[in-house]
């Protein structure tokens, strides 16, 4: 599970890192990292939240660098104030993105299996 977490987690950092496509694929990023991970991972239906939580908490420590950088470089006012709300809401919101994409995942992963034994049960059957 570490590492479809680790892809994950890479897939979200990715999307940010890109120049001016960042601000579209910053809202999907988590969602796209869950699908993607969770199939890596293949998270099922009791290791989906476990897996969200992990690329949530893996989100914990490019917040905990913005935030002492609030600190380092003395960023006040609005700014700071902003960052924190960002810094408070990002890893909530990576939380729920990360495990409805690896849900989707889970659930594609499992009507592809039943397909599959619905096509072999039909070739059986022959």
């Amino acid at each position: 599970m570490l590492k479809g977490a680790l892809i994950g987690f890479g897939i979200m950092i990715g999307s940010i890192a890109i120049p001016g496509f960042h601000w579209v694929t910053i809202w999907f990023g988590p969602f796209v990292a869950g699908y993607f991970g969770g199939g890596i991972a293949k998270a099922d239906d009791d290791k989906i939240v476990k897996f969200g939580l992990l690329v949530a908490g893996m989100m914990l420590l490019p917040v905990a660098i913005a935030l002492s950088a609030l600190y380092i470089f003395d960023v006040g006012g609005f700014v700071r104030f902003f960052l924190i709300v960002m810094a408070i809401v990002i890893v909530p919101y990576t939380w729920f993105g990360v495990t409805l994409g690896a849900l989707f995942s889970y659930l594609s992963r499992k009507k592809s299996a039943e397909k599959e034994a619905v096509a072999e049960a039909k070739t059986a059957s022959l």
